[in-house]
């Protein structure tokens, strides 16, 4: 690419993104640039940019090569700071689209949160576990769990009467709880209370306690475990649901923020749950997509039910401006469905099977100049739908005009943007639908 067209598709995205770079180059592999004179500068490629707020930022950053030109060995995706500002590489957990009123919520935000305070003991906490009353969802703290030592010295600090701190559920319309912040608390009161599964272990202060169980306890320090006070706040039902997800991001202390296909996963959890985790396992999956969905941060699990739920739900009339709303709605659609759920996931095994047998390794792919592109998402649930509303025999016979329809659609600047830009947007929603149907289907 020429500097002038490198410095043209810059300044395009520049402004196209709001970034207010003073020098914004680009590239479309994010991979080599003529270098930055003037900051903040900004590299650009074909899914966000990073930008380098001054000189000494841009030259101490390791991961650029700069000579005659700038080279990226990893991609600028790879810088820390790196902002996707292209929708539905299923990467784009902080992309958040915007409203008119400025806020990040769909909604006009409430003064007050229903949020009520509860005092609770250890014990009575327990209790809504063997009630079945708390939801623990084993994928929901995968890769959280504590180590024995500080499940220990969480104990010990009990038995110390350090102050714990309060912990966050959010409340379910069928009267039980999800927690929100605390679960390795909640899991390792009913390991060492209940089910008594590990020994108390390098204590600091109560060494004399090292290698008891709770059984093993004095009976006074048991009821002192067991009596312990903290507070719980609620979250009732009546918060909208992007508002949890804030809520969740505000105060979980668990470390890595959860993504909201993970939060789905433990507020919906349930035979759809279930069945989005055996369906992205798949081989049919995995080979329709030639693995370019990662299984992290269960993306691959929120591409399947983006698919499903377009299925499930007519585009023209059931979607309302607010992706998060409409996959909920289908969650909750398919954990009622009993026995239509085996039908559903036929009819994804069918299209997944078919859609490889046309494109092979470039599936839902949107191809660049050198390459044949990462999947894109939107693409996916759109081409998905149109082979639903087809039976396999139209679909080969009509093989070959399906494929020449298929180049012309991604030629179509319409259908680009709509699968590339605020795709969340209703109009866009429907406008790629219509295209994928209308132009696929005229054979």
């Amino acid at each position: 690419m020429s500097i002038s067209e490198e410095k043209a598709n810059g300044k395009r995205l520049n402004d196209e993104w709001k970034v207010g770079a003073k020098h914004a180059l680009y590239s479309e592999e994010g991979t080599w640039y003529h270098k930055l004179t003037e900051f903040p500068g900004a590299f650009f490629d074909a899914n966000g940019y990073v930008v380098f707020d001054s000189e000494s930022d841009y030259r101490n950053c390791e991961n650029l090569q700069i000579g005659k030109q700038v080279n990226v060995p990893d991609g600028i995706s790879s810088i820390p700071g790196y902002v996707y500002a292209r929708r539905d590489q299923l990467d784009d957990e902080n992309d958040v689209e915007y409203g008119k009123t400025g806020s990040i919520y769909p909604y006009d935000m409430p003064e007050e949160v229903d949020i009520t305070e509860e005092p609770q003991t250890v014990f009575e906490w327990m209790r809504k576990i063997e009630q079945k009353r708390l939801i623990i969802d084993p994928e929901f703290q995968r890769n959280r769990v504590w180590k024995p030592k500080q499940k220990s010295q969480f104990i010990e600090s009990v038995l110390l009467n350090i102050p714990l701190p309060p912990l966050y559920v959010n409340k379910r319309k069928d009267g039980r709880f999800i927690i929100v912040d605390g679960l390795q608390r909640t899991a390792t009161l009913e390991e060492y209370t209940k089910l008594k599964s590990f020994a108390l272990s390098d204590l600091e202060v109560l060494k004399g306690l090292n290698g008891l169980r709770f059984d093993q306890l004095d009976t006074s320090l048991q009821a002192k475990i067991e009596d312990k006070k903290f507070f719980l706040f609620v979250i009732k039902p009546s918060v909208p649901l992007p508002m949890v997800y804030d809520i969740f991001h505000r105060i979980n202390t668990g470390g890595t923020q959860l993504s909201r296909q993970e939060i789905r996963n433990c507020f919906y959890i349930g035979p759809a749950t279930r069945l989005l985790k055996e369906v992205a396992e798949k081989k049919y999956f995995r080979l329709a997509i030639d693995n370019g969905i990662s299984p992290r941060r269960m993306k691959d699990r929120e591409a399947v039910l983006r698919c499903l739920a377009f299925k499930i739900f007519d585009y023209r009339t059931d979607y309302k401006n607010d992706m998060d709303a409409f996959l909920g709605e289908a969650l909750t659609r398919m954990n009622l469905m009993d026995n239509g759920l085996p039908e559903l996931v036929n009819e994804f095994e069918r299209v997944m099977t078919v859609t490889y047998e046309f494109w092979g390794e470039n599936n839902f792919r949107l191809p660049t100049t050198k390459g044949r592109g990462r999947i894109n998402i939107a693409l996916m649930e759109s081409v998905f739908f149109f082979f639903t509303t087809q039976s396999d025999r139209e679909l080969r016979q009509n093989k070959s005009s399906i494929l020449q329809n298929y180049e012309k659609l991604l030629k179509n600047s319409d259908y680009l943007e709509a699968i590339q830009f605020s795709t969340g947007d209703t109009r866009r929603v429907k406008r790629r639908f219509e295209l994928a149907e209308t132009t696929l289907g005229s054979y």
